[in-house]
């Protein structure tokens, strides 16, 4: 069974605490980060469990206030290891230009949307690596949803989450903006858009199943974030 966007947000996230500190993550820890409630945080991380992306284990109450007693916490497995590798491998300036944009995302509402896409056109016009432009075009496309104020916008996320497939999940919110488009064709800078949003699908149809897991787990962050 392939591994959900919403189940490799959860996975990226557990293996970012774990190399943190190399000590198996307490659900709790995953849940504040994540900004979701713990039970949320648990099942989902027990679901990846199943599918051999975690390993749980009784470990000595480090998380919580009563001392002693033994929680439960997650470690990535060997497979997880690999998949994440594997989605950012080549990829030395990924954590870099996922923190920018993430960044961004956080302070998006106190920002001027139009300016911000005449500056991510400006940096992606010297952006080489497809995944790397694929999620600008991302953050490019939510700047021009919060530029319009799009009615809906905050339903977005769980509206992708029917899409099966991650190329899927980034076809489907990119023609959910190009909707929104049309009606001004003329502008400049939404035609500069048009070729961007061109470009992000060539590049998702033929992209690798890992990169694809990649863009969908960082386009499913920026909503959470930004919405």
């Amino acid at each position: 069974m392939p591994i959900t966007p919403r189940r490799m947000e959860f996975l990226q996230k557990i293996v970012s605490l774990f190399h943190q500190t190399g000590l198996p993550v307490h659900y709790a820890e995953v849940a504040q980060a994540l900004g979701v409630s713990k039970w949320t945080a648990y099942d989902i991380l027990k679901e990846l469990e199943k599918q051999d992306y975690l390993h749980s284990e009784y470990v000595l109450n480090r998380f919580e206030k009563t001392p002693g007693r033994s929680v439960v916490a997650f470690r990535p497995t060997e497979k997880a290891l690999k998949l994440l590798s594997q989605a950012g491998e080549h990829l030395p300036e990924w954590p870099a230009v996922r923190e920018r944009l993430l960044n961004l995302f956080d302070n998006i509402k106190n920002l001027n949307p139009r300016k911000i896409k005449e500056e991510l056109l400006e940096e992606m016009s010297q952006v080489e690596l497809p995944v790397v432009f694929a999620a600008y075009t991302i953050a490019l496309l939510i700047a021009h949803i919060h530029e319009i104020n799009l009615h809906g916008a905050p339903t977005l996320p769980q509206l992708l989450q029917f899409a099966p497939k991650p190329e899927l999940v980034l076809s489907l919110f990119a023609g959910s903006v190009v909707g929104t488009m049309v009606k001004n064709v003329k502008d400049s800078l939404n035609n500069k858009i048009f070729s961007c949003i061109h470009r992000f699908l060539e590049y998702i149809s033929e992209c690798s199943a890992p990169e694809r897991k990649l863009l969908a787990g960082f386009l499913n962050e920026a909503l959470r974030r930004s919405m």
